[in-house]
Formats: structure tokens, sequence, C-alpha cells
């Protein structure tokens, strides 16, 4: 009875040990994936902060680019003005002296023409006192002729050397902001790479903002509906005044009227052909877009729900979404002299950009 006992104990505890043992196996691949995926999880997060990492340098970097470019750009525009006025003043100089040349050669012919008069060996001490007069007074005017004409060829020279070193300069210049020139693009294709992730966000946030833009009849609706209702209390912004997105010359203030007698909600900025525009704050780029004849409009929420309009933009090249840094490169101007409108807006109210802008240069 004891033998056939132990036989059925047997045979029931070995599928029991056969199903802990694939429990256990089943345990072990259970775990491992764990660890694998708890691994891969791991490498994402390092990944997601060292991409974050590079972004945010990137952002430095066309920071310290931007500035670099626009100083030199400025500093290429006054060169090219500096040597303007010089060859102006070339010009005038050379018609100055041209005139003073033939007003010598007068004077010359005129001593010439008394001093073979026969009446300097005449008798006639009156006659000869006044051809002798005459002729002092010939010869003081041609002193004086001569006398402005060295120095108006003195100053020729000097004019024709600051010209050249103003030229030199411009030429010397020209390395550097090619050089820099092609540092900002490739970082700013860096940027464009880093932020393909976000422009695959993009279809339904533009389709969005283009029915918007579509049923804004201006710039203000325009803003408000990107905006929203919802505005900070605070109202704080910061301590220092912002720099102007662009260089240039302030042409209309805010409060102004316009020859069709429109009140300007901005100010308008006259700026240099292919101007560089920059950021005028830390922010978030909440359109980019043509819009109603304004060319290419970007807006930047910024914090405590100011935003700022720049309008009349040639290019961008930030996405909506896009986080960017004061200073950071946005778009640049046409390749022609025009202007730039910016605004600044709270809510659905417009704001004296004097209040937080130092005044364009």
């Amino acid at each position: 009875m004891k033998p056939k006992l132990y036989l059925i104990v047997a045979l029931c505890l070995v599928p029991c040990a056969a199903f802990a043992a694939r429990a256990q196996r089943d345990l072990a691949a259970v775990q491992s994936q764990i660890r694998q995926t708890e691994q891969q999880n791991r490498q994402i997060t390092t990944q997601l902060a060292r991409s974050g990492r590079e972004v945010e340098q990137t952002q430095r970097d066309l920071v310290r680019s931007a500035e670099r470019v626009n100083r030199l750009e400025g500093e290429r525009t006054q060169l090219s003005a500096n040597i303007a006025e010089l060859e102006t003043q070339r010009v005038r100089l050379t018609e100055s002296i041209e005139e003073n040349r033939g007003r010598l050669s007068e004077s010359v012919a005129s001593i010439l023409i008394m001093s073979r008069e026969p009446v300097f060996g005449t008798d006639d001490a009156r006659e000869y006192v006044l051809a002798s007069a005459l002729l002092a007074g010939i010869a003081e005017e041609f002193s004086t002729q001569m006398r402005e004409a060295a120095m108006q060829i003195k100053e020729l020279e000097e004019v024709q050397k600051q010209k050249q070193a103003q030229q030199t300069r411009l030429e010397r210049t020209a390395q550097q902001y090619a050089a820099q020139r092609t540092d900002l693009d490739r970082l700013l294709r860096t940027r464009t790479a880093q932020n393909e992730q976000l422009r695959s966000q993009q279809y339904e946030v533009q389709k969005r903002l283009r029915d918007l833009s579509a049923r804004a009849r201006n710039l203000s609706e325009l803003t408000a509906g990107v905006s929203g209702d919802q505005v900070s209390v605070d109202t704080s912004f910061g301590n220092r005044k912002l720099r102007a997105p662009v260089s240039g010359r302030l042409t209309s203030r805010f409060g102004e009227r316009s020859g069709l007698g429109l009140v300007s909600d901005g100010w308008r900025i006259r700026t240099r052909a292919d101007a560089l525009v920059t950021a005028p704050a830390d922010g978030r780029v909440a359109f980019a877009d043509n819009f109603r004849g304004h060319g290419r409009v970007l807006i930047l929420a910024h914090k405590n729900s100011y935003y700022s309009v720049l309008a009349g933009l040639a290019t961008t090249d930030v996405l909506v979404g896009q986080e960017v840094l004061a200073g950071e490169p946005i778009g640049r101007m046409p390749n022609s002299s025009s202007e730039m409108y910016l605004e600044l807006r709270r809510g659905r109210r417009a704001i004296d950009p004097a209040r937080l802008f130092n005044e364009p240069s």
C-alpha cells in the first residue's frame, strides 16, 4: 500500500515542480524586461537632459553670435556712411580747387599783361602810381588765392587719407562679418534640427492660427486671439529696460497720428537693409506667419501676460511654441531699407513701448 502511495505523491509533485520552475523562469524574464525597460528609460532621460542642455547651449551661442553680427552690421553701416560723406567732401574740394585754379590763371594772366604795359616806362607819375597799385592789388589777390589753394589741397589730401583708412577698415570687417554670418547661419541650422520634434507638432497649431489670422481684421484682434482674455494680476516685468528688437531710427511714436489721422498703438523703426531681428526678452513664439499686408508678423508671449508684436519682417527663423532667449535671433528685415512696426500689449490693451523699451539706435 505504501509504495502505491509514494508513487501517487511523486506523480503529483512532478507537475507542481515543473510549474514552479516555469513560473520562476517567467518571473526571471519579466524582471529582466523590467531592468531593460528601466535602463532604457534612464538612457532616454539622460538623452532628453543632454538634448535640453544642447538646445540651451545653442540658444546662448545664438545670443552671443547675434550680438557680434549686430555690432559688425552697425559698424559697417557707419563706415559706409563715413565713406559716402568723405567722397562728398572730396568731390566738393576737387570742384573748389578747379574753380580756384581758374581764378589763379586769370590773376597770372592779368599780372603778365600789366607787367608788359608801357605805362611802367612812362614819365607820368600819376599813371605809374595807379598801375603799380593795380598790380599790387592783383598780386595780393593772387597770394590769397595761392594760400587758399594750398589749404584746399592739404584738406583734400587729408580727406583722401581718411577715406582710404575707412575703406581699409570696411574691407577688414568684411571677412569678420562673413565669418560671423556663417557661424550664425550654422547655429540657426542647428536650432532648426533641434526643433524637428516641435515641427512635427506644428500642423494643427498652424491650422488653428491661420484660421485665426483669416478672421482677425487687424493686429489688435490677432494678438487678442492669440493671447486670450486671461491676464496676470502681476503687472511687473523687470527693472531694466529692454533693447529694441532691431537697430534703426524711431520714425513714429506711440499715440502719434498718421497722415490719415490714425493713432499709432506702437513704434515704427526705420531699419537698414537685411537687419537682424532679435527677441527683446525671454518668451515663447505665439504667432509666426504673414498677416494682411504687414509682411511676416511675430508675436512673442512674455511673462505676466505681456506680448510683443513685431511686423514687417521678411523672414522668420522660429517656430510657434518655441522658447527664445532675450537677444536670440528670430528673423531678418527685407533686403532694402524698411520699417518695423513694434507693439507691446497686455491682454487687449496696447502699452507705450517706451515703458519697457529703450529707443533703438
